[in-house]
C-alpha cells in the first residue's frame, strides 16, 4: 500500500468513530430514553421512533471499522501487540455491525412492560442475542485499546501518542467497568447506568481516532513490517 492507503485506513477509522457516536443525536431528536439511566442500545430498539437512525449509525461504524481492521492487520502490524490490537478491532467492527442487525426489541429501563417480558423470556431471540453481540463488541474494544496502548510503550511511539493511548485506554476500562457493574445491579441501585455506558462509548470513539493517528504517525512508517 502507498501512503494513500494509510490515509484511507485512517479515514475509515474516523468515519467509524463519527458513526459510532450517532447516539449523541439523542440530544437533538426526541427520544424517551433517559441518557443517565437507559442503555444506549435502547435508542436503536425496534419499537423506538428513531431506532432505524441509530441502527444505521452502528451498521456504518461496524462495517468501516471491520474493513480498517482487516487492512491494518494485513499491512500495519508493527509487532504482536499491534497485531492483537488490529484483530480485536476487527472483532469490535463485526460485532457492532451484527449488533445493529439484532437490536433490542424495546427499552427495558424505561418500559416496565418490556422489562417484565424480558424477565419472563417473552422477547424475540434477537433481543437476547443483542447482549451477546454487545458484549463481544465491548470485549474487542477493550482488548484493542489496551493492546495499542501497550504497543505505544513497547515500540517507542512518540510521547504525545503514548500518553494519548494511555488516557484513552484508561477511560475505556473505567467506562466498561462502570457499565458492567451498573448493569449487574440494575433494579437494585441507581448508579447511572446510562451515563457509564455513554462514557464508554465516547472512549471507544476516542480509541478509534487514536488508532487512526497511530496509522498515520507510527505504524505507517513500517509499511506493514512486523
Amino acid at each position: 500500500m502507498t501512503s494513500r492507503g494509510r490515509v484511507a485506513v485512517a479515514a475509515l477509522l474516523i468515519v467509524g468513530a463519527v458513526a459510532y457516536s450517532s447516539w449523541l443525536l439523542e440530544f437533538v431528536v426526541d427520544t424517551e430514553i433517559d441518557p443517565l439511566r437507559g442503555f444506549a442500545s435502547e435508542l436503536a430498539a425496534t419499537d423506538q421512533r428513531h431506532g432505524a437512525l441509530f441502527r444505521t449509525g452502528d451498521l456504518v461504524a461496524g462495517c468501516t471499522v471491520a474493513v480498517a481492521g482487516v487492512l491494518g492487520l494485513w499491512r500495519y502490524s508493527q509487532g504482536w501487540a499491534t497485531a492483537i490490537g488490529w484483530f480485536a478491532l476487527c472483532v469490535f467492527g463485526v460485532a457492532t455491525a451484527l449488533d445493529s442487525r439484532m437490536p433490542m426489541s424495546c427499552a427495558v429501563t424505561s418500559d416496565p412492560l418490556c422489562a417484565a417480558r424480558e424477565d419472563s423470556g417473552q422477547l424475540p431471540l434477537s433481543h437476547e442475542l443483542h447482549a451477546v453481540t454487545s458484549t463481544s463488541a465491548s470485549t474487542g474494544g477493550v482488548v484493542s485499546a489496551l493492546a495499542f496502548a501497550l504497543a505505544a510503550c513497547l515500540y517507542g511511539w512518540p510521547r504525545w501518542l503514548t500518553l494519548t493511548g494511555a488516557a484513552v485506554s484508561a477511560v475505556v476500562v473505567v467506562g466498561t467497568a462502570w457499565t458492567l457493574a451498573a448493569a449487574a445491579i440494575r433494579g437494585e441501585h441507581d448508579v447511572w447506568l446510562g451515563l457509564g455506558q455513554r462514557v464508554q462509548l465516547l472512549a471507544f470513539s476516542g480509541w478509534l481516532i487514536f488508532v487512526s493517528l497511530s496509522v498515520l504517525h507510527v505504524t505507517g512508517e513500517n509499511d506493514g513490517s512486523t
